[in-house]
């Protein structure tokens, strides 16, 4: 079935990079990843995106998140969810840029959407951004593919600033990923509780490195 006119716009909205809740500021390790050569061009960008997507998206935040939602109005349920994804920030900069960013899309819900705040910024993004879309009635597999796109556009752009790539190149980038996302957000829709798997050292360890780099864009 179709997403309706009014469900699209506020999925647009809540992806857009106009939300201001200061996403722009952090690249998730993506800068560190860069710094020590392990992304430097477009092909090498492709493989480490795509294992972000799998390995991050599909395996943990994006089942988490369809709990998250299903679960909203749940709160012993929701309260599980919500403290198993803080428990996977596994760095300081994880966490801090998680709370940052629930802490302003609180601000927006309050202000612009003038709803009262139930998620507490301690939880992280994903918990405030599920409950919200689940108050809003949204589609979790849409909501899922909203999730997806923001996620890694953010991070493309991270790298087509800092590598440095150009915009057609980030473009050529994204356009392929965006080509990956239905399947990806079939395959976590149909993850079993015991599936789900937040082990990912290798991308805590580029996070960790970040908070000691000596040159920096980036938050995170």
């Amino acid at each position: 079935m179709s997403i309706n006119a009014a469900q699209l716009l506020k999925l647009l909205t809540l992806s857009s990079t106009a939300l201001p809740v200061g996403a722009y500021c952090y690249s998730q390790g993506v800068e560190t990843a860069i710094e020590i050569g392990l992304v430097h061009d477009e092909a090498s960008s492709i493989q480490y995106f795509e294992e972000v997507l799998q390995m991050l998206l599909v395996r943990f935040e994006l089942p988490v998140l369809k709990r998250l939602i299903q679960f909203y109005d749940d709160d012993e349920q929701f309260l599980h969810w919500a403290t198993l994804y803080k428990a996977s920030r596994e760095s300081k900069e994880l966490l801090a840029e998680s709370q940052q960013l629930a802490f302003s899309l609180n601000a927006w819900i309050k202000d612009v959407l003038k709803m009262p705040v139930l998620v507490k910024k301690q939880f992280g993004f994903v918990p405030v951004y599920a409950e919200l879309c689940g108050r809003l009635n949204l589609n979790a597999a849409d909501v899922l593919t909203a999730y997806s796109f923001s996620v890694l556009e953010n991070q493309v752009l991270a790298a087509v600033k800092t590598v440095p790539l150009g915009q057609m190149a980030g473009q050529r980038i994204l356009w392929h990923l965006h080509g990956l996302v239905p399947t990806a957000v079939e395959q976590a829709l149909a993850l079993e509780d015991d599936q789900l798997s937040s082990a990912l050292p290798r991308y805590a360890m580029l996070s960790m490195q970040h908070e000691m780099q000596y040159s920096r864009l980036f938050r995170s």
